[in-house]
């Protein structure tokens, strides 16, 4: 049997170890870089949807309710307040169902996202690896030492049988 020395055990399980981290590392990138995209789309259409809602608060909320309550002083002849509050109010109704459509776009992109399956999967058969290399050197260290007691014992009863005769 082959003297399996401790130094040579943990340097194994150093350089086994580094390069199964370096290659879970590439893994979980190339796979989290299709998620990167779906998140950057996600992201941004939510931040169109928030920029949109502002804008069109602003500037539409404004048009669309000066026009709404034209139409209703010409063509109900209601007085000017009644006439602006609905033209303002329909605006804005407009414009959230407006914002919640890009927010229901950009939620379904962020859907797309989830858990780097294969990565997670790498990293738990490497801990099975290392676990099975440090019991294997853990053995094969307890062999070389069961070993070193028996040949010790086996020329104490030579030395024994010599002195006996």
């Amino acid at each position: 049997m082959a003297r399996v020395q401790a130094g040579e055990i943990i340097q194994n399980l150093k350089t086994d170890g580094n390069q199964l981290v370096q290659d879970n590392i590439a893994l979980a990138k190339a796979e989290l870089q299709p998620m990167a995209k779906h998140a950057g789309i996600g992201g941004g259409l939510f931040g169109g949807a928030g920029y949109l809602a502002l804008n069109a608060v602003s500037l539409l909320f404004v048009a669309g309710g000066f026009g709404l309550s034209l139409i209703f002083s010409n063509g109900l002849e209601w007085k000017a307040i009644p006439s602006l509050t609905l033209g303002f109010a329909l605006m804005a109704i407009v414009l959230l169902i407006m914002a919640g459509i890009f927010a229901l776009i950009g939620k379904g992109q962020m859907g797309k996202l989830g858990l780097p399956k294969k990565t997670i999967e790498e990293a738990k058969a490497t801990v099975d690896t290392l676990k099975a290399s440090f019991e294997r050197g853990k053995n094969g260290v307890t062999a070389d030492i069961n070993d070193r007691g028996a040949l010790s014992r086996a020329k104490r009863a030579a030395d024994d049988l010599d002195e006996v005769r």
